[in-house]
């Protein structure tokens, strides 16, 4: 088995063929083993005859007695690339650490921006935590809404309002302080809107830290505590309390660094995709805790800094492809995307 990838080309020396990447995926989508992903039976059998294309299986149930590949209805159903290419593809996103761009990634891979472009969503659609497997926020949990987009182009004689005025789209954040963080994109920034979100990622007992929006003063009354900086005096700590969200705006500034180096605009259609590919870089980390001497005027002192970096990336692959069965994507007739 394949525990590290270090480089693309790295893909291409330890899979020598499209048959090491086909047994690297079955590993990864089939941990526990082999089984139908139309009736979700483990009894199956390999068809080993002339016509039968590499990897294709038959289910032995007599109700259901389909066939089915490690791709079938995953987001690489009925894919014609060299499943490598895929390997790589998940690898340039989760490594990447604003994102990649599809003209970016086609250059790298040899294909079309077109193929690259629904190589990325069809990752991100993987990354989508559907399942509710990550656990709810606890502890210290930091909250903040943000405005995603650009300035707007300048027209004469038109005024833009700013601020919570903006026609943006707005998107609520959430992240405590031990490395997790979520995000959703919401029509408003209202306690009755937010509220319901809010009690439902995090847990009863957290300890909440927001900004000076007065919708967060009824929803903080729900949790155990609730703390708040006023950004509007220049307040962006309260040291005595332990009060900032520096952490959540850490987590907004992903967003920017993605929208303003990598992909330029972010529009309302695809941009929670966008949201969970960030969210996942972000929430698939480990700490590293570093401790040094430093030499000051009274003597040595020991400072100890903590580093936050990535987990190895065939570790992220085995998480994000384990849920990949019944992610379906597929092109329109438009060469849009449509999820069946």
């Amino acid at each position: 088995m394949i525990t590290e990838l270090k480089s693309v080309r790295d893909i291409w020396k330890k899979m020598p063929s499209e048959h090491h990447g086909r047994v690297f995926l079955e590993e990864m989508i089939w941990p526990t083993g082999r089984y139908c992903p139309h009736c979700g039976s483990v009894r199956s059998v390999a068809l080993r005859c002339q016509s039968a294309r590499a990897g294709l299986y038959q289910c032995s149930e007599h109700e259901c007695r389909r066939q089915f590949t490690v791709t079938t209805r995953t987001p690489m159903h009925s894919t014609k690339l060299d499943l490598r290419l895929w390997i790589a593809a998940i690898f340039l996103v989760l490594t990447s650490s604003k994102g990649i761009s599809s003209v970016v990634m086609s250059r790298i891979l040899g294909v079309n921006q077109k193929t690259a472009w629904k190589l990325g969503h069809a990752i991100r659609e993987l990354m989508d935590d559907r399942e509710g497997i990550a656990s709810q926020l606890g502890g210290i949990v930091e909250v903040d809404e943000s405005f995603v987009g650009g300035a707007p182009k300048f027209k004469k004689g038109v005024k833009n309002k700013r601020g919570r005025g903006t026609k943006k789209p707005i998107v609520l954040v959430a992240a405590d302080r031990n490395g997790q963080a979520k995000a959703t994109l919401v029509p408003n920034a209202q306690g009755a809107t937010l509220g319901p979100i809010m009690k439902e990622w995090m847990e009863p007992q957290s300890i909440l830290m927001t900004d000076g929006n007065r919708a967060y003063r009824k929803i903080g009354k729900t949790f155990a505590a609730h703390h708040t900086v006023n950004h509007g005096a220049r307040q962006y700590s309260r040291p005595s309390l332990g009060a900032h969200i520096n952490t959540v705006e850490a987590v907004n500034s992903q967003v920017q660094r993605a929208l303003v180096g990598v992909y330029h605009r972010l529009g309302r259609k695809h941009l929670q995709r966008y949201l969970d590919e960030i969210l996942w870089r972000w929430n698939h980390r480990q700490p590293a805790v570093k401790v040094r001497q430093k030499l000051t005027k009274s003597g040595a002192k020991t400072v100890t800094t903590t580093t936050w970096k990535p987990i190895p990336v065939v570790e992220q692959m085995r998480g994000l492809l384990c849920c990949a069965i019944g992610r379906q994507m597929r092109r329109t007739l438009e060469w849009g995307l449509t999820w069946p």
